[in-house]
């Protein structure tokens, strides 16, 4: 049995980010480039990596560890209440990690995933996002208006 104080950070943690996902997965969805996903990556282009001052260091470091706990309350949550696979989605963004770049476009590839993005975009008078040029669903939405929507 769970003592009371455990449950209720729990509970606390659950309403927290809940609450946080609410507002801050639209506004980081509709703030999103158009071109974010469809971009060449730096490192592919061959490109110099610059130096970095050393707060962007300080902040990759908070970011990653932003993402690791919230991976692993992600995973907590699988098993309490909570929103568990939204955590762990957020978290594997925030996350820096070998192959990282390819999960993104193989998710944002996916129509359930770009249909509702893109609407919820255009409600915000936003372009829409691009698919990853290697998508098979590319051609398919971008006959569609690039919305994913038939016109």
């Amino acid at each position: 049995m769970l003592q009371p104080i455990v449950l209720t950070l729990f509970v606390s943690t659950s309403v927290l980010l809940f609450v946080l996902s609410l507002i801050g997965l639209p506004l980081a969805l509709t703030r999103m480039p158009a071109d974010f996903f469809s971009r060449p990556e730096r490192r592919r282009l061959r490109l110099a990596e610059r130096k970095r001052p050393f707060w962007f260091v300080v902040l990759r470091i908070l970011k990653n560890t932003l993402g690791g706990v919230l991976l692993v309350l992600g995973l907590l949550m699988l098993f309490v209440p909570g929103q568990g696979l939204l955590t762990i989605f957020v978290a594997l963004f925030l996350l820096d990690f070998p192959g990282k770049r390819r999960l993104q476009r193989w998710v944002i590839s996916r129509p359930a995933v770009h249909r509702p993005i893109n609407a919820l975009r255009r409600r915000a008078r936003r372009p829409p996002l691009e698919l990853p040029p290697r998508s098979p669903y590319a051609t398919l939405a971008q006959s569609r208006g690039a919305s994913g929507h038939r016109g």
